[in-house]
Order: structure tokens, then sequence, then C-alpha cells
């Protein structure tokens, strides 16, 4: 499936930096037009931000909207491991934590 003409304009647009779409890119206004499914993107975003070493909170966040897009815990173990070859051992073993405290559980049993 190919872009659609605004995709691409938008895209052209941010690699230009050009204030007004950077700025709906990052309130959000954007992803709400998103082809994704809502369980998709909740899943695309926990990627994102193990990729980013994120902090606790802000797995809390990303867990909340997965679950309520109903995102099950098999579904976040597996978007874990998908990602582990692209952003390395070192960040993935900082996100579980928070993921697992997210999900009231521990590191150690």
């Amino acid at each position: 499936r190919s872009m659609r003409p605004e995709q691409v304009q938008t895209l052209r647009k941010l690699a230009l930096n050009e204030t007004q779409t950077t700025n709906e890119v990052m309130g959000g206004e954007l992803a709400a037009t998103s082809s994704l499914d809502a369980r998709t993107l909740a899943l695309v975003r926990l990627a994102a931000l193990v990729s980013i070493d994120s902090d606790a909170s802000t797995f809390h966040w990303a867990m909340d909207l997965a679950h309520a897009a109903g995102v099950d815990d098999a579904e976040v173990f597996d978007t874990l491991i998908s990602v582990a070859p692209i952003v390395g051992i070192a960040r993935l073993t900082s996100a579980i934590p928070h993921v697992l405290a997210a999900i009231d559980l521990e590191v150690i049993d």
C-alpha cells in the first residue's frame, strides 16, 4: 500500500521542520488520523518508549493505554522481544522493570 499524497507532504514538511506540522505531530493531532488501530498504535508507542529509554511513569501511561485498547500482557512481551534486536539489550533491560511494575509484577518473584 502506498502513502497518500497528504502523508508524503507531511513527511516533507517534517523533514524541513515546518512549525505547524511539527506542532500537529507533537500534539498528537496527526496520530488521531492514523490508519493504525488502537491496539497497534499502543504497541508502537510502547516500542518507541523502549527505544528512548523512557521513565517509569511514561511506561505506566503507555501500559494503561495499551490495556485500555485491549492489548494483553503476552502481546507486550512479544513487542519487547521484537524490538530487542533494534534497540539493544541495554535499552530492553532498562525498560523491563518499568513494564513489569506497570503490570504489578516484580523483577524477582
